[in-house]
C-alpha cells in the first residue's frame, strides 16, 4: 500500500492511499468543522434538496432572481432571509443549496463560531456559504448575558475584498438582534428577503393541496382563522394532517393543537367617522389572552385624537373574516381627557405581517 506525504509548515504529515488532494474545492455540500487540536476543516455531509415537496409563494422566481444577479455581479452576492420560525426560511435556503449544486458551486454551511473562521472562509474556492440562524451562533453583544460581538468580524469578509467570488446567505430570526452595519447595507448584502406569514389564500392554497379529504368548509374556517392569528407553515402542516378527514373540525383541531396564540400581533386599526374621515395607527395587542384585561389604544390626526379602551372579549371576529371593535362597548376620552363630542361609526383590526391582506375567494 503506498502512502501519500503532505507538508506543511516544515511538518510532515503520512497518509495512507486514500487521500486524495484537489486543485480545487470539489462540488458537494460540507459543513464547517473546528477543533483545538486540527483547526478548521470541512466535512463532507449530504446534499440540501427540496425533495417533491411543493413549494408556495413566488420562492423559485426569488431563487432565479438570487442566481441571474450572481451571475452580473463582479463580487461577492449577499442575500439575507428574516422572518419568525416556520415561515420557510429552511425551505428556501434548501432551495438556494439546489441550485448551486445543478451550477456546479460547492455549498459551505456554518453552523460553530471560533476564533480564526473568517480567515479560513476566506481561503475557500468559490461557493454559496450558509450561516443558519446568524445572530444566535455569532453574537451581537447587544443583550445583558451576551459576550463580545461577534458579528462585525464578517463585515471584510462579507465586503468581498477577496479575488474569490461567493455567495454569502444568512437567515434571520430577529433582525433586532443583527448588526447595524450589516443590516440596511446593501454594499454587503444586496437581498433582504422577508418571509411573512401565509396570507388566507395561501392557507387555503396549502390545506387544499395537504389535507384532500377535508371538508371545503373547514378548509374556509381556517382561511379565517388566519386573519386573526398569524400562523406559520409549521402550523399549517399539523393543522393538515389533522384536517385530513372528512369528518375533521377546524374548531376541534385548533383547541387541541400546540399553536396557542401566546405573543402579541400587530394590527392595523381604523376608526371610521360619518364624515368618511378615517383615524389610523398600529398597534401590538394580544386579543386571545386575558380577555377580560382592557387594551387602550390612541388614534391621532392633525384634526382629531381618539384614546380608546375595550375588553378583547367584547371584539367581533365576523364570518367574513373581518374583525371588529363594537363601538358601544368602548370607552372613549379625547385629548383633554372628556368624552368626544362624536364618536367612530366603526373600528375595525387587521392583522398585519401577511404576504397580503386580501380575501378574495
Amino acid at each position: 500500500m503506498s502512502s501519500t506525504y503532505i507538508e506543511t509548515g516544515g511538518q510532515v504529515r503520512v497518509y495512507d492511499s486514500a487521500v486524495q488532494a484537489h486543485d480545487s474545492l470539489p462540488l458537494g455540500t460540507y459543513r464547517v468543522r473546528y477543533s483545538i487540536k486540527e483547526g478548521f476543516s470541512l466535512l463532507r455531509t449530504e446534499d440540501l434538496g427540496v425533495g417533491s415537496e411543493k413549494v408556495y409563494g413566488r420562492r423559485e422566481a426569488k431563487v432565479d432572481k438570487i442566481f441571474r444577479t450572481y451571475a452580473r455581479f463582479e463580487r461577492n452576492l449577499g442575500v439575507m432571509l428574516s422572518g419568525n420560525k416556520g415561515q420557510g426560511k429552511s425551505m428556501f435556503l434548501r432551495m438556494l443549496a439546489a441550485r448551486a449544486i445543478e451550477s456546479g458551486i460547492p455549498v459551505v454551511l456554518v453552523s460553530e463560531d471560533a476564533e480564526g473562521i473568517v480567515d479560513f472562509l476566506n481561503t475557500l474556492d468559490e461557493c454559496l456559504v450558509i450561516f443558519d440562524e446568524f445572530e444566535k451562533t455569532f453574537s451581537s453583544g447587544r443583550g445583558p448575558l451576551d459576550g463580545p460581538n461577534r458579528q462585525n468580524q464578517f463585515l471584510t469578509l462579507f465586503d468581498g475584498t477577496s479575488s474569490v467570488k461567493r455567495i454569502y446567505c444568512l437567515t434571520v430570526n430577529d433582525v433586532q438582534d443583527v448588526s447595524h452595519y450589516i443590516v440596511n447595507r446593501p454594499g454587503r448584502f444586496h437581498y433582504h428577503m422577508r418571509f411573512d406569514y401565509p396570507s388566507p389564500d395561501d392557507v387555503r392554497e396549502y390545506l387544499l393541496d395537504q389535507a384532500p379529504l377535508a371538508a371545503a368548509a373547514e378548509i374556509e374556517n381556517a382561511a379565517l382563522f388566519s386573519r386573526r392569528v398569524n400562523l406559520t407553515y409549521d402550523h399549517l402542516r399539523a393543522i393538515a394532517f389533522e384536517m385530513n378527514h372528512p369528518d375533521a373540525t377546524f374548531t376541534d383541531i385548533v383547541e387541541d393543537l400546540n399553536i396557542k396564540a401566546i405573543e402579541p400581533s400587530t394590527y392595523r386599526v381604523e376608526a371610521t367617522y360619518p364624515d368618511g374621515s378615517v383615524l389610523t395607527d398600529e398597534s401590538v395587542l394580544n386579543l386571545h389572552e386575558r380577555s377580560d384585561v382592557s387594551r387602550t389604544i390612541e388614534l391621532r390626526s392633525t384634526h382629531r385624537v381618539l384614546f380608546f379602551s375595550f375588553a378583547p372579549r367584547d371584539v367581533v371576529f365576523e364570518d367574513d373574516g373581518n374583525i371588529c371593535v363594537p363601538v358601544h362597548k368602548i370607552e372613549a376620552l379625547d385629548e383633554d381627557d372628556e368624552t368626544p363630542d362624536e364618536l367612530p361609526t366603526s373600528i375595525s383590526l387587521t392583522l398585519i405581517g401577511q404576504a397580503s391582506y386580501t380575501f378574495d375567494r
